[in-house]
């Protein structure tokens, strides 16, 4: 079967991914690497062939690593030195992603990620794409005996992109899945930890997956599926939940008459995954084409604690879009700003850490106002400001600590903020742009004051 030409299907598809309700899931028979995009996995398994010396004679050409650790194991050879053997083949000689996981990465509106292999070269390509070749991918996996298995927050949570490694990630220890016993032995464990990891299974069970490449035999998608949507799979629903993409010698009919006949939820397209990839990529960047003459920006993520003498950023949720340029507009003018994206998340001492950042470790304190911050009687950033007041008390007359910064047409003479900051002149920037002077301006006073901290 082709690449679907139905443009109402594309169309569909790149609406539901718009909204953030798609989560790619990733096989191997998507994972290039190199210029001329060859699968990772093929050359992978004849390497492993080699560090093991299984002898050419007892495999066939393109051997699977599931063939080679089977004729290893039937010649005696020992179990962990698989995964020692391949950990060390993809720390010393991992190549560059191909043009297939980099038409993947580039599509902006995916932040999570699951992928049923154990490489790197996805996160690879995501850093590469999205953030100038700075290790910033987030990376997860799952393993049994793994302390924290969950994701850290939510997907429309999540401040980066994010890998989550649904059946292991490569180790020196066998904490990832290699051949076929592996990975029933993953997807047996992931059923029975999945009901404990609270974020990823409600993520999993209220997104649509997208499945790419994934080389399982048909009674194990079958199992994979079952337990990622948490219900039966031939229970009746208005919507596609899951379209699965594979290339024809890789779709079982059986499975196509499975999904077809059983599960009208469940869509498969028997075409090559790889082809889907760049179709798919080619009409993303149709409908959201990248500005011309202008370098990719990225926004950094959030460091887990703020670096001492930073610009602490001060907004209320809904002005989010408007922070963030805030702070990648500082950054480009070598301000060092900081916020927690994950302010709101329960659990923890968050309160407290946030109270030391204000009145212990900020060098200045930069409030986001808006009609937002304006009519809301209560929020969180109100504490924060008035955190923000009580330090403001340790400085001298005329020392600025307190920037006020209005990214809309509210007022300039503020209403909701606290009485020490109501004669402090607030700068408009229209939805957090920032300008020259303002941005030079905010370099200067923080390094005047990092130079009296360090003094």
């Amino acid at each position: 079967m082709a690449i679907p030409t139905d443009s109402d299907f594309w169309e569909d598809l790149l609406i539901f991914i718009e909204e953030g309700k798609v989560i790619p899931v990733i096989g191997e028979s998507i994972v290039t690497f190199g210029d001329d995009d060859s699968n990772l996995y093929q050359w992978l398994a004849k390497r492993l062939a080699e560090k093991l010396q299984v002898p050419p004679g007892q495999l066939s050409e393109n051997p699977t690593l599931n063939d080679v650790v089977c004729r290893h194991l039937l010649n005696g050879g020992a179990r962990n030195v698989i995964y020692t053997r391949l950990h060390r083949v993809l720390r010393d000689e991992c190549p560059t992603p191909g043009t297939t996981l980099r038409e993947l990465a580039s599509i902006s509106a995916f932040n999570l990620f699951l992928t049923t292999t154990f490489d790197p070269l996805l996160e690879n390509a995501l850093n590469a794409e999205r953030y100038g070749g700075q290790a910033l991918t987030q990376r997860l996996s799952f393993f049994p005996e793994a302390a924290d298995k969950d994701l850290p927050a939510r997907k429309i949570e999540l401040s980066r992109a994010t890998v989550y490694h649904l059946l292991g990630c490569v180790s020196p220890s066998p904490e990832y899945v290699v051949w076929e016993e592996d990975a029933l032995e993953f997807v047996c464990a992931l059923h029975q930890h999945l009901p404990g990891m609270e974020k990823l299974a409600r993520d999993l069970k209220e997104h649509g997956l997208l499945i790419l490449g994934l080389n399982f035999s048909d009674w194990l998608v079958r199992f994979f599926l079952r337990i990622t949507k948490q219900s039966r799979l031939s229970e009746s629903r208005s919507n596609t939940e899951v379209l699965a993409v594979g290339s024809a010698g890789t779709v079982p009919e059986s499975m196509v008459l499975f999904f077809g006949g059983v599960s009208r939820n469940i869509q498969v397209v028997a075409a090559d995954p790889a082809e889907f990839v760049a179709e798919l990529a080619s009409r993303w960047r149709e409908k959201h084409p990248p500005a011309e003459g202008t370098p990719s920006e990225f926004v950094l993520p959030p460091e887990l604690e703020m670096p001492k003498g930073a610009i602490f950023l001060s907004y209320a949720r809904e002005d989010e879009d408007a922070a963030r340029r805030l702070k990648a507009g500082l950054e480009r003018h070598g301000c060092t700003v900081w916020y927690d994206r994950d302010r709101l998340k329960p659990g923890g001492n968050w309160h407290n850490h946030l109270q030391d950042e204000v009145k212990g470790r900020c060098s200045l304190f930069l409030s986001v106002i808006s009609r937002t911050t304006e009519g809301a009687p209560s929020g969180y950033f109100h504490q924060e400001r008035n955190w923000a007041s009580e330090r403001q008390a340790m400085f001298s007359e005329g020392e600025e600590y307190y920037i006020p910064v209005v990214i809309d047409d509210s007022p300039l003479s503020t209403q909701r903020e606290p009485r020490t900051f109501r004669r402090v002149q607030a700068t408009r920037l229209a939805s957090g742009e920032v300008t020259e002077d303002f941005g030079k301006y905010l370099h200067a006073l923080q390094q005047k004051r990092l130079s009296a901290l360090d003094q």
